[in-house]
């Protein structure tokens, strides 16, 4: 999401919130058998499903929308609204056949010309998760009631995988509520972005109920829905911002919290795993804990500094203390995604001789002294702390200064918009939106995501761009698999991340109240915010 699209979402956040109150649970409510979710999180929520990106406007998004597609629990990709689809022989264009009796939470009924509005709707705003398609896509069209048609400028080989990420709306609903004395869309003034920020125009199992941007939403199971739900399923779902570990505690304990988010300390973990009833999942989500340098300010625009700074980091300490059970990060792709060469490029460990000998063949090998390498991590994420304290304490064995801060995440993505304002190094852990290694070639190290908090590396690199690109485009799937190798090695070979370690999700839940499937499966989807897909959830009793 680009930073001054944040930006905005942030003064709409001012300006918007519909403060009612917010059910909680309580024992006498589980007596009676309330299947009710309560969860905590991040806000501001950024509802619009055209704009929407962080972690818990994903998860929302595949409870209150449907898509074209959908990830299985291990990312495999299954038809939903679409039934099936074909790619033209020169993949210049895709049809999709549209699924009978979807209807949405209004009761109109879902067809190709609602697909087609929403897929061009996404890519006019062009916020949220656009960067998938504004390469590829050039519009779509509805050719009858049942058939979508996508027009594309360039072969897209993995569109179906993609479209997980692109919700459908309500064409007919979002028309009735767009604001026409804002031209910013032309004929379709606001495009509902106004409306949407605090109201669905979805088909999902959920729909929205009340909401506060700022502070909570909560929705309701819609028993309209398509697909049969399984036993004890829901009825509904609240999240919160609440992000104080103590309240946390005390919220577990008292049967008020479900579901925590995934930004816990370890520390809060343990406790929190002490409570009766009380489990910690760890879901392999595919986020990579990365200290990505800033390749094009001093010092760590030379290659050596990098490669010193690599060989500096003492990941055993870091999988074995700071984040218990977690493996070592390989490269640019985690093991999680279909096409990962992490195992391949695996090559840096602790070792201060070989930093040493890095450090003596760069520009900076008699000046180093004179830098200050500025490090910022979340100040949302405490355990990142003493991710950055293993590199401060074995850069200044070498005569490396650094300098640790704690960041807002607002301030993160500010700093983001430009190489200047951009830290030397700063700690981020992405995860993307399908199962195969171009996901994540593309969402963080394609120069189009420049001046996003998902590119503070600032690469810059045509050829890259070009490769991840050919890459997206290969029909043949072993063809494409090899070229994510390339793009992998090469990656690898400028070193311009750290890949500490491999980020599980971690979230408390009570086990005694319900199953979770994502939280006990062998092989999780690597798309953030999959893990919450609480349709699947049911209840013991």
């Amino acid at each position: 999401m680009k930073m001054r699209r944040f930006l905005s979402l942030l003064l709409a956040v001012c300006m918007v919130s519909a403060m009612v109150s917010v059910p909680v649970r309580t024992e006498a409510a589980a007596a009676t058998g309330e299947r009710w979710l309560y969860m905590n999180a991040s806000l501001p929520l950024n509802y619009d499903p055209a704009s929407g990106a962080s972690s818990i406007d994903s998860s929302i998004m595949f409870n209150v929308y449907d898509a074209l597609t959908f990830p299985d629990v291990d990312g495999t990709v299954l038809p939903h609204v679409a039934t099936e689809w074909t790619a033209a022989d020169d993949g210049m264009s895709w049809e999709f056949k549209i699924r009978d009796g979807i209807k949405f939470h209004n009761g109109d009924v879902l067809d190709a010309e609602d697909c087609a509005f929403s897929v061009n709707r996404v890519l006019a705003i062009g916020e949220g998760y656009t960067y998938l398609w504004a390469d590829f896509l050039e519009s779509a069209e509805a050719v009858d009631a049942s058939t979508l048609k996508i027009n594309m400028k360039k072969p897209y080989a993995v569109l179906p995988a993609t479209l997980v990420r692109l919700p459908i709306v309500n064409k007919d609903l979002v028309m009735e509520n767009i604001d026409s004395s804002v031209d910013t869309y032309g004929e379709f003034g606001d495009y509902g972005k106004g409306w949407l920020s605090t109201n669905d125009a979805g088909s999902g199992p959920f729909e929205t109920q009340e909401i506060s941007i700022t502070d909570y939403v909560t929705c309701k199971r819609f028993d309209g829905y398509w697909q049969e739900f399984g036993t004890n399923p829901p009825d509904g779902f609240t999240v919160r911002a609440i992000n104080e570990g103590a309240t946390i505690m005390t919220m577990m304990s008292n049967n008020e919290l479900s579901i925590t988010d995934e930004w816990e300390t370890q520390e809060t973990l343990k406790q929190l795993d002490e409570i009766e009833g009380v489990d910690v999942a760890m879901i392999n989500s595919g986020a990579i804990m990365c200290l990505e340098m800033n390749t094009k300010k001093a010092p760590t625009d030379d290659i050596h500094v990098r490669k010193a700074l690599a060989y500096l980091y003492d990941y055993d300490t870091a999988t074995t203390y700071i984040y218990p059970g977690t493996t070592k990060g390989g490269g640019p792709v985690s093991s999680a995604y279909e096409g990962s060469i992490s195992a391949e490029l695996n090559e840096y460990s602790y070792n201060i001789d070989k930093a040493k000998e890095e450090l003596a063949q760069s520009k900076y090998a008699d000046t180093i002294g004179d830098y200050t390498i500025d490090v910022e991590y979340s100040a949302d994420v405490k355990d990142e702390e003493p991710l950055c304290l293993l590199l401060q304490q074995a850069a200044a064995q070498v005569g490396i200064n650094m300098t640790i801060t704690a960041t807002p995440w607002s301030t993160l993505i500010a700093n983001a918009a430009t190489q200047e304002s951009t830290a030397c190094i700063t700690v981020m852990a992405p995860s993307d939106s399908f199962s195969e290694a171009g996901a994540v070639l593309n969402l963080l190290y394609n120069s189009a995501n420049a001046g996003t908090f998902n590119y503070f590396h600032w690469m810059l690199d045509d050829k890259l761009d070009q490769m991840i690109i050919d890459s997206l485009a290969e029909q043949d799937h072993d063809a494409r698999m090899a070229k994510y190798a390339e793009a992998q090695k090469y990656i690898s070979e400028q070193c311009p991340v750290i890949w500490t370690l491999e980020w599980p999700e971690e979230r408390a839940y009570h086990s005694d109240q319900f199953k979770w499937p994502e939280a006990e499966a062998e092989k999780n989807a690597p798309i953030l915010g999959r893990s919450l897909y609480l349709k699947n959830i049911e209840f013991y009793n």
